[in-house]
């Protein structure tokens, strides 16, 4: 067993093995703060040996950046609780800044008094950045570098809590930018990234020191604006951002024209949380869409009551079909040769319990924004088919039915399969079905278009593009296109017969159209010059109020029997 002396030696012995090997810094000053011993860590950290610092006071390691009240705080603490611990920035040897964590213990004698001071510490610089870095990234958005969804939403509130009680506004502003998918799609998400850094780069330009910009999602911009003397104020700054987008984007030899829907809520006003002003503003934004776009516009209480209405109307639709309550109206396409019945466009209807007739430009895009669309399609082309089929049960005539189809209906992975589906199942010829596709459905993604176009005409079915020359059309892909009919839009038709230039397009269209071997169908025909022109001019069909407006199926009988 080892005696006490010796068990006192090994104790000193490990301690200095401990002293020696730490990988934190020690130093240890006497009570006037001169530096008595220091580890060879320390030297590694500092750069300084002990000739260097013995007898010196650490403040030889001072870097500058704290001022007198730090360390005035620093040594009242040392002197009232025997401790301190914090961050300090110093300086090496060589004049490199770091950051250390430090715990500063002050040593007393057995009277009481403070006979040394042992300071601990260890370079946090790098550990600090990547703190910072992850920070940053939790709070930023990686492309545009702009404060992200989850700091907008806390800065927010810090801004409503410093307002509150203040004779001043705030404002929350949703900033969508026009048509960005568009871009997206035609020029590459390379263009739309940069385009989105652009667009956030002007919007820091014109706040100014007046609020913060965040990036909110997609090419959604969210703005809180502080300290706004009135709703004026608000006006101006927005002023200055609209002017700033009338600006074009110059964007790999492109120069894009970039138009923005706004929407602002303002607190108090119309909100004393957050989550109201950003619901408001949401939905003072989607107003400034449905308004034409290209404008900003302020909450107003009749947008919640149109919102709430457009809920009902989402859930009315969602039970429409189970309820029996959407129809099929068929509009007669006749032929400009023989003037008799060609085909029939079914066109769909919604005839409300309540609200009675409801319009497709009403429910549509409600259906396309839902989703809803797609079990709408379905339907809508199962009972053209088996309207079809009824006709022909009754030994009339056999004709065409064209049934338009969405966008996402056009896209799903088993559309081949449902079409062949319906077919089966209601037993129709499929030559006798055509499918109208927007030129937009079909732009959208030429190269997939390109594919389910070519699976369809290898079972029989017939495709035509609708609202030709309204979008955005390739002719390159369009001549790649199996179509079999061009539908001219009726916007070209309302001012045809004063307009040259719209005569000059109609007859190009028509021509471009017999010679990539189409077959031409004019829409919206609504008066005798206008269906003589076109007949003139070698136009194949034409539908249109001026033969006759769509009917229900009961009514379609004297053209087929």
């Amino acid at each position: 067993m080892l005696n006490k002396e010796t068990t006192i030696e090994l104790k000193k012995e490990l301690l200095v093995d401990v002293y020696e090997n730490m990988i934190y810094a020690i130093s240890v000053t006497d009570a006037r703060n001169k530096i008595q011993l220091i580890n060879p860590a320390f030297t590694e950290l500092t750069g300084y040996s002990e000739d260097d610092v013995i007898g010196k006071n650490p403040s030889i390691l001072s870097s500058g950046i704290h001022e007198k009240h730090f360390y005035k705080e620093m040594w009242s603490s040392l002197n009232k609780k025997g401790f301190w611990r914090g961050e300090i920035w110093n300086k090496r040897k060589d004049g490199e800044l770091f950051l250390e964590e430090i715990t500063i213990k002050a040593i007393k004698n057995n009277n009481g008094k403070i006979k040394n001071y042992v300071s601990i510490f260890i370079d946090i610089t790098e550990r600090k950045k990547l703190e910072e870095k992850l920070k940053f990234q939790a709070y930023h958005d990686d492309l545009t570098k702009l404060p992200n969804r989850k700091y907008f939403y806390y800065e927010l509130n810090q801004v409503i809590q410093r307002t509150d009680g203040k004779d001043k506004l705030c404002a929350v502003i949703f900033l969508d930018l026009d048509h960005f998918k568009d871009i997206n799609d035609t020029l590459g998400h390379s263009v739309g990234d940069e385009l989105l850094i652009a667009a956030a780069n002007r919007l820091r330009e014109r706040l100014q020191n007046k609020g913060v910009v965040t990036r909110y999602g997609g090419d959604e911009f969210a703005i809180i604006l502080y300290n706004l003397q009135n709703k004026f104020e608000c006006i101006s700054i927005m002023n200055r951002i609209m002017d700033s987008f009338s600006k074009p984007f110059t964007l790999h030899g492109f120069e894009l024209f970039i138009t923005t829907s706004v929407g602002i809520s303002l607190y108090p006003n119309d909100g004393d949380d957050g989550d109201t002003l950003i619901k408001y503003a949401d939905s003072a934004m989607y107003h400034a869409k449905q308004e034409g776009k290209n404008t900003y516009k302020f909450f107003q209480k009749s947008y919640m009551k149109k919102s709430i209405e457009r809920l009902i109307l989402a859930s009315d639709l969602r039970k429409a079909i189970e309820n029996d309550e959407l129809l099929l109206y068929y509009q007669p396409k006749f032929s400009c040769k023989t003037e008799k019945v060609n085909g029939f466009e079914a066109l769909i209807r919604w005839d409300h319990p309540k609200h009675g007739m409801i319009s497709p430009n009403c429910f549509i895009p409600l259906a396309e924004e839902t989703g809803m669309i797609v079990h709408i399609d379905q339907w809508v082309l199962y009972q053209a088919c088996l309207q079809l089929k009824e006709w022909q049960a009754q030994g009339l005539k056999p004709v065409k039915i064209a049934v338009n189809l969405s966008m996402l209906q056009f896209q799903q992975k088993n559309f081949l399969n449902i079409v062949r589906s319906i077919l089966k199942e209601t037993g129709i010829d499929p030559s006798y079905l055509e499918i109208e596709l927007t030129e937009r459905v079909i732009m959208d993604d030429p190269e997939i278009a390109l594919k389910n176009i070519k699976r369809l005409k290898s079972i029989g079915v017939q495709i035509s593009m609708d609202d030709f020359g309204v979008h955005y059309s390739s002719l390159s892909y369009l001549k790649l296109l199996p179509l079999d009919r061009l539908k001219i839009d009726r916007s070209f038709l309302q001012d045809m017969l004063a307009n040259k230039d719209d005569q000059t397009i109609v007859k190009a269209m028509i021509q471009l159209a017999h010679n990539l071997e189409m077959t031409v169908v004019a829409e919206g025909v609504e008066t005798i010059e206008q269906y003589n022109f076109l007949k003139s001019n070698h136009c194949d069909e034409v539908q249109g109020f001026y033969f006759d407006k769509p009917l229900p199926a009961t009514n379609i009988i004297k053209y087929i029997s």
